[in-house]
């Protein structure tokens, strides 16, 4: 997928809930066992890193290596938005 259509998603997601926006919570990493990304909804398989993000009350989140940073920086960008003076 191109960077900025998986762009685009991740902070659609993040817009409409499907995606947090504050704090991550605890994050690990592992190799994926053909789990599907969160982020994308295309399957980790297991060559590759799988993230997971394990939230209090909230089902785990699991993300590609890419789309994890790809979140992160999305998630900052609307934080910052939201938290500058006006």
């Amino acid at each position: 997928m191109r960077d900025a259509i998986l762009r685009e998603k991740v902070r659609s997601r993040i817009v409409d809930g499907r995606l947090p926006h504050d704090r991550i919570g605890r994050v690990s990493a592992t190799y994926g066992a053909d789990e599907v990304c969160d982020a994308c909804s295309a399957v980790v398989s297991a060559g590759q890193v799988l993230y997971k993000l394990a939230r209090w009350g909230v089902e785990q989140l699991v993300f590609h290596s890419t789309c994890f940073g790809i979140w992160k920086a999305e998630r900052e960008l609307i934080l910052a938005r939201y938290t500058q003076p006006e």
